[in-house]
């Protein structure tokens, strides 16, 4: 056993062992005494203990013992706890998470700092993305996602009192820049041009797209209990926020609702009737066929441009900024609480904005033929949803 010897300053002793002299901290937190090994240089130990002293004055100790014991794995667990019944947790678990894993595992979360995250980048930059068809490098974009996703599972741990510091505080070069962040808004003219050439079931999808600005997501996974068509109203909760959305419709999409004939509980079932799981493959052959510049990185034409596109029309058409904020639910969770007033009239007058834009009748499949298939089936009758 080594030899403990106090010093002439109170909290700090000599340790000599078989690895030689070395200093210590002496102190309490939560009503324990705790002794430490510092290093061999006097005021590293005193600048320790000056640092310990002050976490526990700041009442912040606890993130201290945790920083020590908790694990990245931890993190990811407990993160993925409270994302599963989103979807973005059913990519993730599909996709990032054992990449995730292989990287950091059962690192203390202490031990990821500045450098451990600019070496995952790198890595992520390098690794190329293969798929069924090919291989092709990673953009630029996708991996400021990646290290977006890090970034939100460390405010996490800052929340829970897990960590001392948040590595990606002050650290924005962490990320590429400008090339997470989609650019590209579509003009009337060419969403037109982009209707016209899409195949049939896909033409509805795209309208609803730019008629309210929905994610993919919650386009896809649309239910006719969603929409009440007596109010012309949508109601749902968002898929990646899971806040609770209202849209008060237009004429124009209260009208494509009307048309559309009712085949399930899905607004827009696939050949097996469950939702499509991507329309990515439609909507590249829509913009070949429509001869638009389908573009590259932060500039190419992907289903969440319709999302800026319906803002930058709202814009143009004449609305605010608290309009386009209240519709397409585009501000943060803080500044979406300053809207909880806004009236019913100030949702429709936001939806009215985008009538007329956009031919609806020539997205619609044939009324009669689609209503008189529904009932032969035996198919819900479009009535039983009109309560939500």
């Amino acid at each position: 056993m080594g030899i403990y010897t106090r010093t002439r300053q109170p909290g700090i002793f000599k340790y000599e062992g078989k690895n030689g002299l070395v200093y210590g901290i002496d102190y309490y937190a939560d009503g324990k005494r705790h002794r430490e090994l510092v290093g061999p240089v006097f005021e590293d130990a005193r600048a320790e203990l000056q640092k310990m002293r002050d976490i526990i004055r700041r009442g912040k100790y606890s993130r201290v013992i945790n920083q020590r014991t908790k694990t990245f794995n931890d993190l990811l667990e407990e993160y993925s706890k409270q994302m599963q019944d989103t979807s973005f947790y059913r990519r993730m678990i599909r996709y990032f998470k054992p990449v995730l894993l292989k990287q950091f595992g059962e690192k203390l979360l202490s031990e990821i700092d500045y450098k451990a995250l600019e070496d995952f980048r790198e890595s992520r930059k390098n690794a190329s993305i293969k798929t069924k068809y090919q291989t092709r490098p990673r953009s630029k974009r996708t991996v400021d996602i990646e290290m977006a996703v890090l970034r939100r599972m460390f405010r996490k741990a800052m929340k829970w009192g897990w960590i001392m510091d948040d590595p990606f505080q002050n650290a924005e070069d962490l990320f590429y820049g400008k090339t997470g962040k989609r650019e590209r808004a579509l003009t009337p003219d060419e969403v037109r041009r982009l209707i016209d050439a899409s195949i049939p079931h896909f033409k509805p999808i795209l309208l609803v797209g730019i008629l309210t600005g929905l994610r993919k997501a919650d386009i896809l996974t649309l239910r006719w209990q969603n929409i009440n068509l007596e109010r012309a109203r949508i109601t749902l909760a968002e898929q990646k926020t899971g806040r609770t959305r209202v849209i008060n419709m237009g004429k124009d999409l209260h009208a494509l609702f009307m048309g559309l004939p009712v085949k399930s509980e899905w607004v827009f079932p696939g050949h097996n009737g469950k939702p499509f799981r991507d329309v990515r493959k439609a909507l590249d052959t829509a913009i070949r066929k429509a001869g638009i510049d389908p573009g590259k990185e932060n500039m190419k034409i992907v289903f969440h441009t319709l999302r800026h596109s319906a803002i930058s029309q709202l814009i143009e058409c004449g609305a605010d900024t608290t309009m386009v904020q209240n519709y397409v639910a585009h501000a943060s969770p803080e500044m979406t609480n300053n809207y909880t007033h806004l009236s019913e009239e100030y949702r429709r007058k936001t939806g009215e904005l985008l009538d007329g834009l956009y031919d609806v009748a020539k997205v619609l499949p044939k009324i009669h033929d689609g209503q008189k298939s529904s009932q032969k089936t035996g198919e819900p009758e479009k009535q039983i949803f009109l309560s939500s």
